[in-house]
């Protein structure tokens, strides 16, 4: 059973103190708690990885560029660089036949995204796609949604108030779901190999007469019946990838409103009214896996990669199209960029490294133009006055009877969390983590842009030479090679070679 956000606060201050305490580390055992209302799995056999991908506009080529890096990096630290792997072979389940709930797995590392890294989420972890195809079928799907002539464009504006069209995005990705053999369902029910098997995308959505926010999560794999977990659709085992990458995709400026029925909820509306503010995936993905196994539950390594924050030029030309503006956000000093450099036609747009060598046609030419555990109710909103949480809150979290989620500053809401920029998401993942384990804490590491390129928010796909070369830029610092050196190091090389 799922639950709504409310539900999971009003039961979460009772029972996680009690549940937490009661977790047994016998490997193929569910443990049932008193209370009827939660149940938890066992804890793994190996600590696990969470990779998690940010949105921000559609923009993807940044982040799978930092992602093949990454991935190469982690080949050649493990001294096998002849097997450079996909992300789908280093975030990986490993399937069990279990005694009680015949649906869990020994080990079920995490990838999660919102918005259009969502839709990587699901390419690279559902369709198991390489970084190369992967950065194909983005072009594809790009070019797929984008408006076919300047009066599409101008009355979807007008009457939709946005750029592109979710109904052919839904039949693009079912087309892929045949092209891959997939199937259409985004639940994964094969257990041949140890691919990733656990995938989930989130979207922020309204429900109720006053529209009260809060996000939902989409999965590629089943849940215990009384989890304490976000709610999801009504029919999981029925439900569509298609409609995944539509409901996680629905942002203001970008596509209409999409409506779902929750399994809870009934009848909820999806749109990312907040956008461009940046949303939390990896506290969604923690509390997840916190909410499945307790707080005890091992983890390695937390990895989040995104494009960094939309250009603040961009979101203001992109408002200034649209009747509502940009809700009282205030233009900050632009970034200053250089003039892109030009690419061929016929080049793949990474000019240098891991992928030049691929996939030599992928461009188009420009003719072709948690489980909130406590997790407060979308009525209470908070504290707007909370301040980022920092390592000077450590110790006043200890003294906290009640908050939003494990290890998060009492009385903060949604609406509250939803005003954070992402300094302030980082030094709080970081510090819950840091109070979660104490002792052990695991690493975050997050590897984005700082800022996209001029002229890439809206589509990527328009000026790939402009991310190319700001990905590249950002791969090559010192400071970037030291972290993704760290997180090659917890990556175990026995993960590269199997299957």
């Amino acid at each position: 059973m799922s639950y709504s956000q409310s539900d999971l606060y009003s039961l979460s201050n009772e029972v996680y103190p009690v549940a937490t305490r009661l977790i047994a580390r016998t490997p193929s055992t569910i443990i049932m708690l008193s209370s009827p209302n939660v149940a938890l799995l066992s804890q793994p056999l190996k600590p696990l990885k969470i990779l998690t991908i940010d949105g921000g506009g559609l923009q993807a080529i940044s982040t799978l560029v930092i992602l093949d890096t990454l991935l190469d990096t982690i080949a050649r630290v493990n001294k096998v660089p002849e097997r450079r792997p996909r992300p789908c072979d280093v975030f990986v389940s490993h399937p069990t036949q279990h005694p009680l709930y015949t649906d869990v797995d020994d080990k079920q590392d995490l990838i999660a995204g919102i918005g259009a890294g969502g839709w990587l989420a699901l390419l690279l972890g559902r369709f198991h796609l390489s970084i190369t195809a992967c950065l194909s079928e983005w072009y594809n799907i790009t070019h797929c949604i984008a408006p076919r002539s300047k009066g599409e464009a101008l009355r979807m504006r007008i009457f939709q108030h946005c750029y592109f069209d979710t109904d052919r995005l839904m039949e693009q990705i079912d087309q892929l779901t045949s092209i891959y053999g997939t199937g259409e369902k985004l639940l994964y029910d094969s257990a041949n190999g140890p691919r990733c098997r656990h995938v989930f995308v989130a979207a922020l959505g309204t429900t109720g007469q006053h529209g009260k926010l809060g996000y939902n999560l989409f999965r590629t794999y089943r849940c215990p019946e009384n989890a304490h977990v976000l709610e999801g659709p009504e029919k999981p085992e029925t439900y569509k990838i298609s409609r995944a990458f539509a409901v996680t995709g629905a942002a203001k400026y970008f596509t209409p409103p999409f409506n779902e029925h929750m399994a809870n909820s009934g009848k909820m509306m999806f749109i990312d009214t907040k956008y461009p503010k940046p949303h939390n995936i990896t506290e969604l993905a923690l509390d997840e896996m916190w909410g499945l196994y307790g707080k005890t539950v091992p983890i390695s390594v937390v990895v989040n990669i995104g494009p960094g924050i939309p250009n603040q030029s961009d979101m203001n030309q992109i408002a200034r199209r649209f009747s509502w503006g940009l809700s009282s956000s205030k233009p900050n000093k632009e970034t200053v960029t250089e003039k892109p450099k030009s690419l061929d036609k016929t080049h793949v747009g990474l000019k240098k490294g891991p992928l030049a060598s691929q996939h030599a046609n992928a461009l188009p030419t420009n003719d072709d133009q948690q489980p909130k555990v406590q997790f407060l109710s979308h009525s209470q909103t908070g504290n707007p006055s909370a301040e980022p949480l920092g390592e000077q809150h450590i110790r006043s979290l200890e003294r906290t009877d009640r908050t939003t989620t494990y290890g998060s500053v009492a009385d903060r809401g949604i609406t509250v969390k939803l005003r954070r920029m992402e300094s302030d998401i980082e030094k709080d993942i970081k510090a819950k983590l840091k109070y979660v384990y104490p002792n052990e804490t695991p690493p975050y590491y997050r590897l984005a842009l700082e800022e996209a390129p001029r002229g890439t928010v809206q589509n990527d796909s328009s000026a790939p030479g402009a991310v190319h070369d700001a990905a590249l830029e950002y791969v090559g610092t010192v400071q970037t090679n030291i972290t993704m050196e760290d997180v090659a190091r917890r990556i175990p090389v026995e993960i590269l070679v199997e299957g």
